[in-house]
């Protein structure tokens, strides 16, 4: 989907300005970290609206996929009495995260907060602050360590979100 696109590239810029200002200030450079800030934040919050409005949208999908695609079974019921495995397979420890719906919802929160709101917040505590050196440098590595943190876990749920058709033939992992 053409958000995904706007989504990453949008994250991937907030996340290199985020970093270009703490690196600067680590490097002592305090004026250029500050002049960083303000983009690192408006491309930040423009990444929080994409990805929100990506939220929205995929929680609003209608799988194409059902368990008669899945097996290629046309029988209005199809039911799985057995996994056929001993000992899992590639499709079942790639396609299934096997997390809970409590635990997306988790991850989903988590990321939302590290990967935008805490950043967008210490990112806007920088400024007023850029005669104070140490504080300039600390707010700025905060924000991309909680981002950072935020990115990885916004990534592992892209992929936990999505529903494979392995996982309606597979079903479930017992």
């Amino acid at each position: 989907h053409p958000l995904t696109v706007v989504n990453y590239t949008l994250l991937g810029l907030a996340s290199g300005l985020v970093a270009a200002g703490a690196l600067g200030a680590l490097a002592g450079d305090t004026a250029f970290a500050t002049s960083v800030t303000g983009w690192a934040v408006a491309t930040t919050a423009l990444a929080w609206f994409t990805r929100g409005l990506s939220l929205r949208r995929n929680a609003r999908l209608k799988p194409k996929s059902t368990a008669q695609s899945a097996t290629g079974i046309q029988s209005p019921r199809v039911v799985q009495k057995s996994m056929g495995f001993t000992g899992g397979s590639f499709n079942t420890r790639e396609f299934f995260h096997g997390r809970s719906a409590l635990m997306l919802r988790s991850v989903k929160w988590l990321f939302l907060l590290l990967s935008f709101v805490v950043p967008a917040v210490l990112l806007g505590g920088v400024y007023g602050l850029a005669d104070s050196f140490g504080q300039v440098t600390l707010l700025l590595t905060l924000a991309f360590v909680a981002q950072f943190v935020g990115l990885i876990a916004e990534r592992w749920f892209f992929f936990a979100q999505a529903n494979h058709p392995q996982n309606l033939y597979y079903q479930t992992i017992s």
